[in-house]
């Protein structure tokens, strides 16, 4: 396991969570981006791993999610292309205050340009989960914690 990288990707907020994430993408940090994905997420891209091996059983692909470099090769083209679609956005961002949309997801704006610019604002999707008990949130049990809704943000598109 990979305990002192979850450490980074942590935060007690979720603009901390949209600016660590947009961080990752632009940086093309894929295992902040892994830790920041939500369960239904990591869920998906288990899934689709599991298809695309067609020889592993379930539990060597959990076993490949844990390792970086794996991670690193089969998430580095998602976020390149995230970097391409949110590009203007991801120039100079300014993230903005949580907005709760329900009692589980809420969304966080985030904006760039300025002055003679065009301002764009687009809104990343969170989901408030039960935090993971594997080191990263120092033994809180029960704690909860903002995850990138993953499905959700990948219809983010760009103004």
């Amino acid at each position: 396991m990979y305990y002192g990288v979850k450490y980074l990707a942590y935060s007690e907020n979720g603009a901390g969570v949209v600016n660590k994430f947009l961080e990752a993408i632009e940086g093309g940090d894929a295992i902040t981006f892994w830790n920041l994905l939500d369960s239904r997420g990591k869920g998906y891209f288990l899934g689709m791993w599991f298809y695309a091996l067609g020889n592993a059983d379930l539990s060597a692909i959990s076993h490949l999610a844990e390792d970086d470099n794996f991670l690193k090769d089969a998430l580095d083209q998602i976020i390149k292309d995230l970097k391409t679609n949110l590009a203007a956005l991801l120039d100079n961002f300014r993230v903005g205050d949580l907005q709760y949309t329900d009692s589980h997801h809420a969304v966080v704006p985030v904006s760039a340009g300025s002055g003679e610019e065009k301002v764009i604002t687009d809104h990343i999707p969170l989901v408030l989960e039960l935090a993971s008990t594997e080191g990263q949130y120092d033994g809180k049990v029960g704690m909860t914690c903002w995850k990138i809704d993953t499905l959700k943000c990948f219809s983010v598109r760009k103004n």
